[in-house]
C-alpha cells in the first residue's frame, strides 16, 4: 500500500485523492490518466482494461474514485462494483440504460458514496443542454442532430439522448402534455427527433434546431480536441465525494467549491 493511504485503506488527511481509471488504454482513458499524472491533488493508483481483474485491482490499490470510459457492457459491471466497495464512480461511458443507472443508485446507497453519470464532460456542452432547455421554453425544437468520430459505439450519443429529454421536458412545460424524445419512445405527444452522422476528422459536434414563425436559432457545440474534456472530468473526480447518492450530468458538481 502506497504512503497515501492510511492503515485502513483509506486516504489519509490532506494526501491526494486515489485515482482508478477503467478503459485506460482507450484514447479517453489514456487522456484521463495522463492529466491525472500532472495532479499534485489527484493520485492515479490503478490502470484497468479488458484483462484485469477489477475486484482484485480496487483491493489492492485501495482507490477513493473509479473514472470509467470502457463501453456499457463492462461499465454496467465495474460501476456497480466500485460503488458497493465505497469507491466513487465517476462514468463517462455511453449507453447505459435505466435500468442500468438504478442498479448503479443502488450500489452507491450500499457503498454510502456519491457517484456521477455523465453524459459529456465539456463544459460547453453542459452549458449548451442548458441554453436548448431554456429555448424550448419559448421555441419549437426542430431536431436535434449530433455528428461524431467513426470510433463512437453508441448512435445516438449519450449527449444528444440527454438534450432531446431536457429539450422535451421544457416543451411539455410550455405545451402541456407528455414529452418524448427521438429515441424509440414515440408514445408520447412532443418528441425531439435525433439526427446521427459518423465522419472521419471529427472529434463531436452537436447542433440543436429551433424555430417560429419568421425567426429560427441554432445552438451549435463542437469539440476539436479530446482535450476539452478534461478539466470536466478532473472537476467531477475531486467532487463526485461530496455528491449524496448517484446523479446524472457534470451541473451536478458545477458551482460547487
Amino acid at each position: 500500500m502506497s504512503a497515501a493511504a492510511a492503515t485502513d485503506g483509506s486516504t489519509a488527511p490532506g494526501a491526494p485523492l486515489r485515482i482508478a481509471v477503467s478503459g485506460a488504454q482507450g484514447r479517453m482513458g489514456a487522456a484521463v490518466c495522463r492529466a491525472l499524472e500532472d495532479c499534485d491533488d489527484l493520485a492515479l493508483v490503478a490502470r484497468l482494461d479488458s484483462g484485469s481483474d477489477a475486484a482484485a485491482e480496487f483491493s489492492r490499490t485501495a482507490p477513493d474514485v473509479l473514472v470509467d470510459f470502457t463501453i456499457a457492457a463492462a461499465s454496467r459491471r465495474l460501476g456497480p462494483l466500485a460503488a458497493s466497495l465505497g469507491i466513487a464512480p465517476v462514468i463517462g461511458t455511453s449507453g447505459l440504460t435505466d435500468d442500468d443507472q438504478r442498479a448503479l443508485r443502488d450500489a452507491c446507497r450500499q457503498g454510502e458514496v456519491g457517484g456521477l453519470v455523465v453524459p459529456n464532460f465539456s463544459v460547453g456542452a453542459v452549458l449548451q443542454m442548458r441554453f436548448a432547455e431554456e429555448a424550448a421554453r419559448w421555441l419549437a425544437c426542430d431536431e436535434v442532430r449530433e455528428v461524431h468520430h467513426t470510433g463512437k459505439r453508441d448512435s445516438p450519443s449519450g449527449t444528444a439522448r440527454a438534450t432531446a429529454r431536457r429539450v422535451a421536458r421544457a416543451a411539455d412545460s410550455r405545451l402541456g402534455g407528455s414529452a418524448a424524445t427521438g429515441d424509440g419512445r414515440e408514445d408520447a405527444a412532443i418528441v425531439i427527433p435525433i439526427l446521427s452522422e459518423r465522419r472521419d476528422g471529427l472529434v463531436a459536434r452537436q447542433d440543436v434546431h429551433f424555430s417560429a414563425p419568421g425567426e429560427w436559432l441554432q445552438l451549435v457545440h463542437q469539440v476539436d480536441d479530446r482535450s476539452a474534456y478534461l478539466p470536466g472530468v478532473l472537476l467531477a473526480v475531486r467532487r463526485v465525494g461530496q455528491l449524496d447518492g448517484l446523479h446524472l450530468g457534470l451541473e451536478a458538481v458545477l458551482g460547487r467549491p
